[in-house]
Protein backbone atom coordinates (compact mmCIF):
# COMPACT_ATOMS: atom_id res chain seq x y z
CA UNK A 1 0.00 0.00 0.00
CA UNK A 2 0.90 3.31 -0.85
CA UNK A 3 2.64 4.96 2.74
CA UNK A 4 4.41 2.04 3.64
CA UNK A 5 6.89 0.05 2.14
CA UNK A 6 5.82 -1.21 -1.11
CA UNK A 7 7.62 -4.54 -0.84
CA UNK A 8 7.16 -6.40 1.78
CA UNK A 9 7.77 -9.55 0.56
CA UNK A 10 10.46 -8.59 -2.43
CA UNK A 11 13.53 -11.13 -2.62
CA UNK A 12 16.83 -9.98 -0.58
CA UNK A 13 18.62 -7.12 -1.80
CA UNK A 14 21.82 -7.23 0.26
CA UNK A 15 24.42 -5.68 -2.16
CA UNK A 16 26.80 -7.72 -5.37
CA UNK A 17 28.40 -4.83 -6.61
CA UNK A 18 31.02 -6.86 -7.28
CA UNK A 19 28.86 -9.70 -9.14
CA UNK A 20 26.79 -6.95 -10.86
CA UNK A 21 29.97 -5.89 -12.07
CA UNK A 22 31.04 -8.85 -13.70
CA UNK A 23 27.96 -9.81 -14.94
CA UNK A 24 27.64 -6.05 -17.07
CA UNK A 25 31.29 -6.70 -18.34
CA UNK A 26 30.60 -10.07 -19.19
CA UNK A 27 27.16 -8.86 -21.48
CA UNK A 28 28.94 -5.67 -22.53
CA UNK A 29 31.73 -8.09 -24.06
CA UNK A 30 29.34 -10.19 -25.49
CA UNK A 31 27.40 -7.28 -27.49
CA UNK A 32 30.55 -6.03 -29.01
CA UNK A 33 32.02 -9.59 -30.25
CA UNK A 34 28.04 -10.40 -31.79
CA UNK A 35 27.10 -7.70 -33.15
CA UNK A 36 26.27 -7.91 -36.51
CA UNK A 37 27.23 -6.59 -39.23
CA UNK A 38 24.85 -3.38 -40.87
CA UNK A 39 22.09 -4.18 -42.88
CA UNK A 40 18.43 -4.53 -42.74
CA UNK A 41 17.75 -7.70 -40.73
CA UNK A 42 13.72 -8.96 -40.84
CA UNK A 43 12.23 -11.77 -39.01
CA UNK A 44 11.69 -14.78 -41.39
CA UNK A 45 8.03 -15.16 -41.93
CA UNK A 46 7.17 -18.41 -44.36
CA UNK A 47 3.78 -19.30 -43.77
CA UNK A 48 2.31 -22.66 -44.92
CA UNK A 49 -1.16 -22.61 -44.34
CA UNK A 50 -3.95 -22.11 -47.43
CA UNK A 51 -4.67 -18.85 -46.33
CA UNK A 52 -1.48 -16.78 -46.42
CA UNK A 53 -0.43 -13.41 -48.01
CA UNK A 54 2.66 -13.00 -50.21
CA UNK A 55 3.97 -9.88 -49.31
CA UNK A 56 4.37 -7.32 -52.16
CA UNK A 57 6.81 -4.26 -52.42
CA UNK A 58 5.50 -1.54 -50.84
CA UNK A 59 3.47 -3.41 -47.61
CA UNK A 60 3.71 -2.76 -43.97
CA UNK A 61 1.73 -4.60 -41.21
CA UNK A 62 -1.31 -1.92 -41.60
CA UNK A 63 -1.64 -2.15 -45.21
CA UNK A 64 -1.63 -5.38 -45.20
CA UNK A 65 -4.56 -5.22 -42.07
CA UNK A 66 -6.19 -3.10 -43.91
CA UNK A 67 -6.54 -4.94 -47.07
CA UNK A 68 -7.21 -8.24 -45.88
CA UNK A 69 -9.61 -7.11 -43.63
CA UNK A 70 -8.24 -8.01 -40.55
CA UNK A 71 -7.11 -5.74 -37.06
CA UNK A 72 -3.40 -5.37 -36.72
CA UNK A 73 -3.32 -7.13 -33.65
CA UNK A 74 -4.54 -10.30 -35.43
CA UNK A 75 -2.54 -10.11 -37.75
CA UNK A 76 0.31 -9.65 -35.66
CA UNK A 77 -0.53 -12.81 -33.42
CA UNK A 78 -1.18 -14.88 -36.34
CA UNK A 79 2.63 -14.52 -37.10
CA UNK A 80 4.17 -14.18 -33.72
CA UNK A 81 5.67 -10.86 -34.61
CA UNK A 82 5.97 -7.38 -33.51
CA UNK A 83 5.02 -4.21 -35.53
CA UNK A 84 9.06 -3.30 -35.55
CA UNK A 85 9.49 -6.43 -37.65
CA UNK A 86 10.36 -5.97 -41.04
CA UNK A 87 8.26 -7.34 -44.24
CA UNK A 88 10.40 -8.13 -46.89
CA UNK A 89 8.65 -8.94 -50.52
CA UNK A 90 8.09 -12.49 -50.55
CA UNK A 91 7.29 -13.15 -47.00
CA UNK A 92 4.52 -15.67 -46.58
CA UNK A 93 2.04 -14.19 -43.87
CA UNK A 94 -0.29 -16.34 -42.56
CA UNK A 95 -3.96 -14.56 -41.97
CA UNK A 96 -5.92 -14.77 -39.01
CA UNK A 97 -9.46 -15.85 -39.12
CA UNK A 98 -12.43 -13.98 -41.27
CA UNK A 99 -9.38 -12.35 -43.33
CA UNK A 100 -10.58 -11.70 -46.73
CA UNK A 101 -9.50 -14.04 -49.26
CA UNK A 102 -9.90 -12.48 -52.00
CA UNK A 103 -6.73 -10.21 -51.44
CA UNK A 104 -4.84 -12.80 -49.74
CA UNK A 105 -2.93 -13.39 -52.58
CA UNK A 106 -0.84 -10.02 -52.73
CA UNK A 107 -1.61 -9.28 -56.27
CA UNK A 108 -3.65 -6.28 -58.17
CA UNK A 109 -5.83 -6.97 -60.95
CA UNK A 110 -4.63 -7.89 -64.58
CA UNK A 111 -5.57 -6.94 -67.70
CA UNK A 112 -6.80 -9.73 -70.44
CA UNK A 113 -7.96 -7.54 -72.69
CA UNK A 114 -8.19 -8.09 -76.55
CA UNK A 115 -5.26 -5.95 -78.58
CA UNK A 116 -7.70 -3.39 -79.91
CA UNK A 117 -9.79 -3.21 -76.83
CA UNK A 118 -10.42 0.32 -75.14
CA UNK A 119 -8.40 0.04 -71.74
CA UNK A 120 -9.11 2.43 -68.67
CA UNK A 121 -5.95 2.93 -66.24
CA UNK A 122 -7.35 2.77 -62.31
CA UNK A 123 -6.34 6.31 -60.20
CA UNK A 124 -5.90 7.07 -56.86
CA UNK A 125 -9.69 7.35 -55.74
CA UNK A 126 -11.85 4.99 -58.13
CA UNK A 127 -13.91 2.49 -58.09
CA UNK A 128 -16.20 0.54 -60.14
CA UNK A 129 -19.17 3.06 -59.80
CA UNK A 130 -16.99 5.68 -60.30
CA UNK A 131 -15.35 4.63 -63.57
CA UNK A 132 -18.54 3.40 -65.31
CA UNK A 133 -20.24 6.47 -64.53
CA UNK A 134 -17.05 8.17 -65.96
CA UNK A 135 -16.57 5.74 -69.07
CA UNK A 136 -20.42 6.03 -69.79
CA UNK A 137 -21.18 2.61 -69.42
CA UNK A 138 -23.44 0.70 -66.82
CA UNK A 139 -21.82 -1.38 -64.25
CA UNK A 140 -22.77 -4.64 -65.06
CA UNK A 141 -20.86 -4.08 -68.36
CA UNK A 142 -18.00 -2.73 -67.17
CA UNK A 143 -17.14 -5.88 -65.32
CA UNK A 144 -18.31 -8.57 -67.50
CA UNK A 145 -15.78 -6.39 -70.08
CA UNK A 146 -13.00 -7.07 -67.14
CA UNK A 147 -14.29 -10.86 -66.58
CA UNK A 148 -14.32 -9.93 -63.11
CA UNK A 149 -17.11 -9.40 -59.85
CA UNK A 150 -17.85 -6.04 -57.95
CA UNK A 151 -16.21 -7.23 -54.89
CA UNK A 152 -12.69 -7.60 -57.33
CA UNK A 153 -10.41 -5.09 -55.05
CA UNK A 154 -8.77 -2.58 -57.79
CA UNK A 155 -5.80 -0.46 -57.52
CA UNK A 156 -4.49 2.88 -58.60
CA UNK A 157 -1.76 1.50 -61.90
CA UNK A 158 -4.47 -1.50 -62.43
CA UNK A 159 -5.43 -1.80 -66.48
CA UNK A 160 -9.20 -2.37 -67.01
CA UNK A 161 -11.06 -4.09 -70.27
CA UNK A 162 -13.89 -1.50 -71.45
CA UNK A 163 -16.52 -2.90 -73.11
CA UNK A 164 -17.24 -1.37 -76.58
CA UNK A 165 -19.10 2.21 -77.27
CA UNK A 166 -17.36 3.38 -73.38
CA UNK A 167 -16.37 7.02 -73.79
CA UNK A 168 -12.67 7.10 -72.02
CA UNK A 169 -11.97 10.11 -71.30
CA UNK A 170 -8.61 11.72 -72.67
CA UNK A 171 -6.57 12.38 -69.14
CA UNK A 172 -6.95 8.97 -68.25
CA UNK A 173 -6.29 6.75 -72.00
CA UNK A 174 -3.74 4.31 -72.06
CA UNK A 175 -1.10 5.55 -74.90
CA UNK A 176 1.30 3.24 -76.12
CA UNK A 177 4.71 4.82 -75.41
CA UNK A 178 6.51 5.27 -78.93
CA UNK A 179 10.06 5.89 -77.47
CA UNK A 180 9.61 2.94 -74.75
CA UNK A 181 11.19 4.99 -72.32
CA UNK A 182 9.86 6.64 -69.31
CA UNK A 183 11.11 9.76 -67.14
CA UNK A 184 11.25 9.18 -63.52
CA UNK A 185 9.48 11.52 -61.86
CA UNK A 186 9.83 12.25 -57.58
CA UNK A 187 8.71 9.86 -55.59
CA UNK A 188 8.62 6.94 -58.19
CA UNK A 189 9.50 3.26 -57.67
CA UNK A 190 9.76 0.44 -59.67
CA UNK A 191 6.20 -0.70 -58.41
CA UNK A 192 4.39 2.28 -58.92
CA UNK A 193 5.94 2.95 -63.07
CA UNK A 194 5.41 -0.71 -63.46
CA UNK A 195 1.37 -0.63 -62.68
CA UNK A 196 1.18 2.99 -64.04
CA UNK A 197 2.68 1.31 -67.20
CA UNK A 198 0.67 -1.92 -67.01
CA UNK A 199 3.51 -4.54 -67.10
CA UNK A 200 5.22 -6.53 -64.48
CA UNK A 201 7.33 -4.95 -62.54
CA UNK A 202 9.77 -8.15 -63.04
CA UNK A 203 9.21 -7.26 -66.91
CA UNK A 204 10.44 -3.49 -66.16
CA UNK A 205 13.28 -4.45 -63.81
CA UNK A 206 14.68 -6.86 -66.30
CA UNK A 207 14.40 -4.08 -69.28
CA UNK A 208 16.86 -2.36 -67.78
CA UNK A 209 19.11 -4.44 -66.19
CA UNK A 210 18.04 -3.57 -62.76
CA UNK A 211 16.90 -5.18 -59.11
CA UNK A 212 14.50 -4.03 -56.60
CA UNK A 213 17.47 -2.02 -54.62
CA UNK A 214 18.49 0.11 -57.66
CA UNK A 215 17.90 3.46 -56.75
CA UNK A 216 15.69 5.54 -59.00
CA UNK A 217 16.91 9.26 -59.44
CA UNK A 218 14.29 12.08 -60.29
CA UNK A 219 14.73 13.26 -64.24
CA UNK A 220 16.67 10.35 -65.25
CA UNK A 221 15.32 7.87 -68.59
CA UNK A 222 14.52 4.29 -67.67
CA UNK A 223 13.22 1.90 -70.42
CA UNK A 224 9.97 0.43 -70.63
CA UNK A 225 9.51 -3.25 -71.89
CA UNK A 226 7.37 -4.22 -74.90
CA UNK A 227 3.62 -3.44 -74.49
CA UNK A 228 4.18 -0.64 -71.42
CA UNK A 229 1.45 1.74 -71.98
CA UNK A 230 1.62 5.09 -69.75
CA UNK A 231 -1.78 6.88 -68.46
CA UNK A 232 -1.03 10.69 -68.41
CA UNK A 233 -2.42 12.06 -64.91
CA UNK A 234 -2.32 8.23 -63.03
CA UNK A 235 -0.92 8.28 -59.95
CA UNK A 236 -0.19 10.17 -57.12
CA UNK A 237 1.26 13.82 -57.77
CA UNK A 238 3.71 14.97 -55.12
CA UNK A 239 5.54 18.35 -55.35
CA UNK A 240 8.02 19.99 -53.17
CA UNK A 241 5.28 21.98 -51.30
CA UNK A 242 5.20 21.65 -47.73
CA UNK A 243 7.95 19.81 -45.94
CA UNK A 244 9.20 15.92 -47.61
CA UNK A 245 9.66 13.58 -46.03
CA UNK A 246 11.71 10.04 -47.50
CA UNK A 247 9.73 6.96 -46.75
CA UNK A 248 12.15 4.48 -44.92
CA UNK A 249 11.20 0.49 -45.07
CA UNK A 250 8.52 -0.94 -43.06
CA UNK A 251 6.63 3.05 -43.14
CA UNK A 252 3.11 3.24 -43.99
CA UNK A 253 0.76 5.40 -44.10
CA UNK A 254 -0.76 4.82 -40.93
CA UNK A 255 2.62 4.24 -39.14
CA UNK A 256 3.96 7.88 -40.90
CA UNK A 257 0.41 9.97 -39.75
CA UNK A 258 0.94 8.24 -36.38
CA UNK A 259 4.49 9.48 -35.87
CA UNK A 260 3.91 12.56 -37.56
CA UNK A 261 0.83 13.28 -35.35
CA UNK A 262 -1.03 13.79 -37.96
CA UNK A 263 -4.73 11.80 -39.03
CA UNK A 264 -4.31 9.91 -42.16
CA UNK A 265 -7.03 11.50 -44.06
CA UNK A 266 -4.85 14.73 -44.32
CA UNK A 267 -1.50 12.67 -45.36
CA UNK A 268 -3.34 11.38 -48.29
CA UNK A 269 -4.73 13.91 -49.04
CA UNK A 270 -1.56 16.43 -49.20
CA UNK A 271 -0.27 13.46 -51.83
CA UNK A 272 -3.03 13.54 -53.84
CA UNK A 273 -3.58 9.61 -52.98
CA UNK A 274 -5.82 7.04 -50.67
CA UNK A 275 -5.05 4.49 -48.76
CA UNK A 276 -4.44 1.98 -51.92
CA UNK A 277 -1.25 3.25 -52.98
CA UNK A 278 1.90 2.02 -52.82
CA UNK A 279 4.99 3.31 -51.19
CA UNK A 280 8.32 2.81 -50.72
CA UNK A 281 11.39 3.01 -48.63
CA UNK A 282 13.08 6.13 -50.93
CA UNK A 283 9.56 7.92 -52.37
CA UNK A 284 9.43 11.78 -50.96
CA UNK A 285 5.96 12.29 -49.58
CA UNK A 286 4.44 16.04 -48.80
CA UNK A 287 3.59 16.37 -45.03
CA UNK A 288 0.91 18.02 -44.47
CA UNK A 289 0.13 21.57 -41.66
CA UNK A 290 1.38 20.57 -38.64
CA UNK A 291 3.40 17.55 -39.25
CA UNK A 292 5.98 17.35 -36.27
CA UNK A 293 8.65 16.48 -39.13
CA UNK A 294 11.11 15.87 -35.80
CA UNK A 295 9.76 13.15 -34.20
CA UNK A 296 8.90 11.82 -37.85
CA UNK A 297 12.47 11.56 -38.68
CA UNK A 298 13.71 11.04 -35.24
CA UNK A 299 15.86 14.50 -35.22
CA UNK A 300 15.81 16.27 -31.87
CA UNK A 301 14.23 13.37 -29.64
CA UNK A 302 16.49 13.82 -26.94
CA UNK A 303 15.04 17.28 -26.56
CA UNK A 304 11.45 16.69 -27.14
CA UNK A 305 10.92 13.79 -24.32
CA UNK A 306 12.63 14.11 -21.22
CA UNK A 307 12.63 12.04 -17.83
CA UNK A 308 11.68 14.10 -14.72
CA UNK A 309 14.16 10.76 -12.62
CA UNK A 310 15.85 8.45 -13.93
CA UNK A 311 14.24 5.27 -14.20
CA UNK A 312 15.70 2.95 -11.17
CA UNK A 313 18.07 3.21 -8.34
CA UNK A 314 21.44 3.01 -8.85
CA UNK A 315 24.75 2.15 -8.79
CA UNK A 316 24.37 1.00 -12.67
CA UNK A 317 25.99 0.46 -16.10
CA UNK A 318 24.17 0.73 -19.80
CA UNK A 319 24.94 1.70 -23.00
CA UNK A 320 24.51 2.27 -26.67
CA UNK A 321 22.57 -0.74 -28.07
CA UNK A 322 20.07 0.66 -30.00
CA UNK A 323 18.76 -1.14 -33.22
CA UNK A 324 21.53 -4.12 -32.24
CA UNK A 325 20.58 -7.54 -33.43
CA UNK A 326 18.41 -9.59 -31.56
CA UNK A 327 17.94 -13.40 -32.00
CA UNK A 328 14.85 -14.03 -34.94
CA UNK A 329 16.32 -11.19 -37.02
CA UNK A 330 14.74 -8.51 -34.38
CA UNK A 331 16.54 -5.22 -33.47
CA UNK A 332 17.00 -3.52 -30.29
CA UNK A 333 15.10 -0.53 -29.42
CA UNK A 334 15.16 0.11 -25.94
CA UNK A 335 18.22 0.50 -23.42
CA UNK A 336 19.73 -2.11 -20.97
CA UNK A 337 20.53 -0.83 -17.52
CA UNK A 338 22.47 -3.06 -15.29
CA UNK A 339 22.54 -3.32 -11.88
CA UNK A 340 21.40 -5.64 -9.25
CA UNK A 341 18.25 -8.21 -8.62
CA UNK A 342 15.65 -6.10 -6.79
CA UNK A 343 16.46 -2.52 -7.05
CA UNK A 344 13.90 -0.36 -7.40
CA UNK A 345 12.03 1.08 -10.48
CA UNK A 346 11.37 4.25 -10.51
CA UNK A 347 8.18 5.96 -12.49
CA UNK A 348 10.10 8.54 -14.51
CA UNK A 349 7.26 11.20 -14.64
CA UNK A 350 3.94 11.62 -13.38
CA UNK A 351 1.21 9.52 -15.60
CA UNK A 352 -0.42 6.43 -15.71
CA UNK A 353 0.56 3.00 -15.31
CA UNK A 354 -1.62 2.07 -19.22
CA UNK A 355 -0.41 -1.45 -18.62
CA UNK A 356 0.84 -4.17 -16.45
CA UNK A 357 2.88 -7.13 -18.82
CA UNK A 358 2.77 -10.08 -17.26
CA UNK A 359 6.07 -12.83 -17.58
CA UNK A 360 4.56 -16.01 -19.41
CA UNK A 361 5.57 -19.01 -21.37
CA UNK A 362 7.31 -17.89 -25.41
CA UNK A 363 6.70 -14.17 -24.03
CA UNK A 364 9.64 -12.08 -24.05
CA UNK A 365 8.91 -8.98 -22.11
CA UNK A 366 8.92 -10.92 -19.01
CA UNK A 367 6.81 -8.82 -16.33
CA UNK A 368 6.80 -5.23 -17.69
CA UNK A 369 4.40 -1.70 -17.03
CA UNK A 370 3.36 0.28 -19.87
CA UNK A 371 3.80 3.86 -18.27
CA UNK A 372 2.02 7.12 -19.96
CA UNK A 373 2.93 10.59 -19.07
CA UNK A 374 0.61 12.87 -17.90
CA UNK A 375 1.50 15.49 -20.71
CA UNK A 376 0.91 12.94 -23.23
CA UNK A 377 4.30 14.02 -24.39
CA UNK A 378 5.20 9.95 -24.64
CA UNK A 379 5.30 6.26 -23.47
CA UNK A 380 7.88 4.11 -21.75
CA UNK A 381 7.98 1.00 -21.19
CA UNK A 382 9.48 -1.26 -18.75
CA UNK A 383 10.73 -5.11 -19.24
CA UNK A 384 12.22 -7.74 -17.30
CA UNK A 385 10.74 -6.60 -13.73
CA UNK A 386 11.19 -9.13 -10.98
CA UNK A 387 7.91 -8.58 -9.46
CA UNK A 388 5.50 -5.38 -9.15
CA UNK A 389 4.82 -2.62 -6.39
CA UNK A 390 2.05 -3.48 -4.27
CA UNK A 391 -0.79 -1.71 -4.43
CA UNK A 392 -0.87 -0.45 -8.24
CA UNK A 393 -3.06 -2.04 -10.70
CA UNK A 394 -3.37 -0.82 -14.81
CA UNK A 395 -5.16 2.46 -14.64
CA UNK A 396 -3.26 3.32 -11.50
CA UNK A 397 -1.71 7.18 -11.60
CA UNK A 398 1.89 7.85 -10.25
CA UNK A 399 3.86 10.45 -9.67
CA UNK A 400 7.77 10.90 -10.71
CA UNK A 401 10.18 8.82 -8.60
CA UNK A 402 7.16 6.57 -7.26
CA UNK A 403 8.36 3.04 -7.38
CA UNK A 404 6.55 0.55 -9.57
CA UNK A 405 8.50 -2.57 -9.64
CA UNK A 406 11.96 -4.31 -9.20
CA UNK A 407 14.36 -4.98 -10.98
CA UNK A 408 14.81 -8.41 -12.88
CA UNK A 409 15.27 -11.12 -15.01
CA UNK A 410 12.44 -12.31 -15.99
CA UNK A 411 10.92 -13.11 -20.18
CA UNK A 412 13.88 -13.69 -22.40
CA UNK A 413 16.96 -11.92 -20.31
CA UNK A 414 20.20 -13.65 -19.93
CA UNK A 415 21.38 -11.28 -17.16
CA UNK A 416 19.86 -8.72 -14.46
CA UNK A 417 18.49 -5.50 -15.91
CA UNK A 418 15.97 -3.21 -16.52
CA UNK A 419 14.76 -3.16 -20.60
CA UNK A 420 13.75 0.74 -21.45
CA UNK A 421 11.85 2.34 -24.11
CA UNK A 422 10.76 5.58 -25.14
CA UNK A 423 8.03 6.00 -27.44
CA UNK A 424 7.42 9.48 -27.96
CA UNK A 425 3.29 10.29 -27.97
CA UNK A 426 2.80 6.96 -27.92
CA UNK A 427 4.36 5.73 -31.14
CA UNK A 428 7.05 4.32 -32.78
CA UNK A 429 10.31 3.96 -30.17
CA UNK A 430 13.25 6.11 -30.42
CA UNK A 431 16.51 5.82 -28.96
CA UNK A 432 16.73 6.23 -25.21
CA UNK A 433 20.24 6.09 -24.69
CA UNK A 434 20.90 10.13 -25.18
CA UNK A 435 17.71 10.75 -23.25
CA UNK A 436 18.62 8.18 -20.47
CA UNK A 437 22.00 9.72 -20.59
CA UNK A 438 20.44 13.17 -20.23
CA UNK A 439 18.61 12.44 -16.73
CA UNK A 440 21.92 10.95 -15.14
CA UNK A 441 21.54 7.24 -16.32
CA UNK A 442 20.10 5.82 -12.61
CA UNK A 443 19.38 7.05 -9.59
CA UNK A 444 22.39 7.26 -6.95
CA UNK A 445 21.97 8.03 -3.41
CA UNK A 446 18.99 8.15 -1.02
CA UNK A 447 16.09 6.66 -2.97
CA UNK A 448 12.89 8.93 -3.72
CA UNK A 449 10.66 10.14 -0.96
CA UNK A 450 7.79 7.76 -1.27
CA UNK A 451 3.68 9.11 -1.59
CA UNK A 452 2.85 9.17 2.16
CA UNK A 453 6.10 10.50 3.23
CA UNK A 454 8.13 6.85 3.49
CA UNK A 455 12.01 6.65 2.78
CA UNK A 456 12.99 2.93 0.99
CA UNK A 457 16.23 1.65 2.78
CA UNK A 458 19.33 1.31 0.25
CA UNK A 459 19.54 -1.68 -0.86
Amino acid sequence: MLGTNPSPSAPSRSRRLLAWTMTAAVVAATSLVMRAPSGVAHASFSCSASNAYSVRPGDSWYGVALRTDVVVGALLTANDAKLTDLLVPGDRLCLPAGASGSSSSGEGSESGCSPDAPTYIVRAGDGWSIIADRVGVSLRALLDASGVGADRVIHPGDRLCLPPGADVPRDTAATKVETSTYTVQSGDSWFAISQRAGVTMSALLKVNDASIATVLIAGRSIKLPAGAAIAAGSGATRGAAGADYTVRSGDGWFVIASRAGVTVGSLLAANDAEVTDVIHPGDKLRMPAGADIEALTGTGTAANVTLDVAPTQGPCWYGDTWLDYRSGGRRHVGVDVFTVRGQYVYAVTDGVLSTRVWDQPGKRAGNGWWLRAADGRATFFYAHLDGFADGLREGSRVTAGQIIGYVGSSGNATAVHLHFEVHPRGGDPVNPYPILKAAGGCHNGTPHTQPGGWVPPTI
